[in-house]
């Protein structure tokens, strides 16, 4: 991101960036409180801060403790709240605002649609996938039935085991699938879910 990786730091609730060129880190974004307060960026607060995306100049988090997705604005130097309400607001809960309710998100992809935002969430201890449209604040269910298991097939027929890492090559989603130790793969499109084959 502007010549910088930008890193979540989990254990200290912060965003930082390396810089390559100069082989330097410099804190971005969060006092070091765990909190879920917004502000410019050195005044604001996360709560374990883990997957992070950019589209454009604004970079979305996924704030695992307090199952919030957060926005790093870099044209005004803020932050602000997508989803997610504080450390003990949680749950599973498709809606729009302040009513959706998460449980600790860890991965999180950025893409542009049709012109606009869009966010994917692995919505991590609901062992689902989720489409967020950040203008709207709307968060939807597209993978996964909340049990925990290993089904493929329809996707919301087909069971995570805390899904984590995304990443997203054209249409098709990659999920690191935790703990069921496998990369299961979401066709957008077809709105299907697959196992990738590891050999040995």
């Amino acid at each position: 991101f502007d010549g910088r990786n930008l890193i979540a730091m989990a254990g200290t609730h912060q965003i930082w960036a390396f810089d390559p060129s100069t082989d330097r880190l410099t804190l971005v974004a969060g006092t070091g409180v765990e909190s879920i307060h917004d502000d410019r960026f050195l005044q604001a607060t996360f709560a374990q801060p883990t997957g992070i995306t950019a589209v454009g100049h604004t970079v979305f988090v996924a704030c695992a403790e307090s199952s919030a997705v957060r926005a790093l604005d870099f044209d005004t130097g803020r932050v602000r709240r997508i989803l997610g309400r504080g450390l003990f607001h949680f749950g599973d809960l498709d809606a729009i605002g302040d009513s959706v309710r998460l449980q600790h998100p860890q991965g999180i992809v950025a893409t542009v649609e049709e012109g606009q935002p869009v966010l994917y969430l692995a919505d991590t201890f609901n062992n689902k996938i989720k489409r967020i449209d950040p203008r709207r604040r709307e968060a939807v269910t597209i993978a996964g039935t909340g049990e925990q298991g290993m089904t493929g097939g329809d996707a919301l027929d087909a069971e995570f085991r805390e899904p984590s890492g995304l990443t997203l090559l054209g249409r098709a989603l990659y999920i690191a699938d935790t703990q069921n130790h496998a990369i299961r793969i979401l066709d957008l499109d077809r709105e299907t879910v697959a196992t990738v084959s590891v050999r040995e």
